[in-house]
């Protein structure tokens, strides 16, 4: 009899464990869907240390319908990308995923429990778009990081992504990550930014509520 089909639950168990052991290790953080440009796009997980590190998972039962859109605004903004699937998507993810992308694969032990195996290492994404990465800050953590650039506060009437285009216009890739990776790192669960509405009506709050687990 053929093992069950690996499902994105049981995929999201075993990565999570994983990226959380790696975590304690590096010091860093694990975030669950994630979301980038302002929550155009979501990733599965992303470990964020002194790099940003997406993880997307795909089960068995699941499809790459969506996957043109989704590997196009990861490649914008994380310096590593890995897809995760079960053994029905695994060798063809190698031809149809970026070379630059990591493939790992899932297959089930005999005892139930699924065990990972790298196909292929994710090697250093060769271009990222400032302001996708920007987009990442909240409003008060684009002014801190303005401020420490410049050697003064931007105009008080700036909104959110105003804030992060100058960001994107100012600072090189590696000074804009150490900035993204040590604001996100620094969050914490359960304490919200105070609520400031975006050009859409969204709220850093709100975004706190649903992208940051840990």
């Amino acid at each position: 009899m053929s093992a069950p089909s690996i499902t994105e639950s049981d995929l999201r168990q075993a990565v999570r464990s994983r990226l959380l052991a790696d975590a304690t290790k590096s010091g860093g953080r694990l975030f669950e869907e994630l979301g980038i440009e302002g929550g155009e796009a979501r990733v599965d997980l992303a470990l964020v240390d002194t790099q940003l590190s997406a993880f997307e998972l795909k089960s068995d039962l699941d499809s790459f319908a969506r996957m043109h859109n989704q590997i196009h605004a990861y490649n914008r903004v994380f310096d590593r990308v890995t897809l995760v699937t079960g053994p029905v998507y695994s060798e063809v993810s190698l031809a149809l995923m970026p070379t630059w992308w990591g493939v790992w694969s899932a297959a089930r032990r005999t005892n139930g429990t699924l065990g990972l195996r790298v196909l292929r290492k994710p090697k250093a994404n060769p271009v990222q778009d400032r302001l996708s990465m920007a987009m990442l800050l909240w409003r008060a953590e684009c002014i801190e990081t303005l401020a420490s650039h410049r050697g003064k506060l931007p105009p008080k009437r700036a909104t959110k992504f105003e804030l992060q285009e100058m960001l994107a216009r100012e600072l090189s890739v590696r000074t804009l990550r150490e900035a993204v990776t040590s604001f996100l790192r620094k969050r914490q669960v359960g304490l919200l930014p105070p609520i400031s509405l975006a050009s859409d009506g969204s709220s850093d709050a709100v975004a706190f509520a649903l992208n940051c687990l840990a």
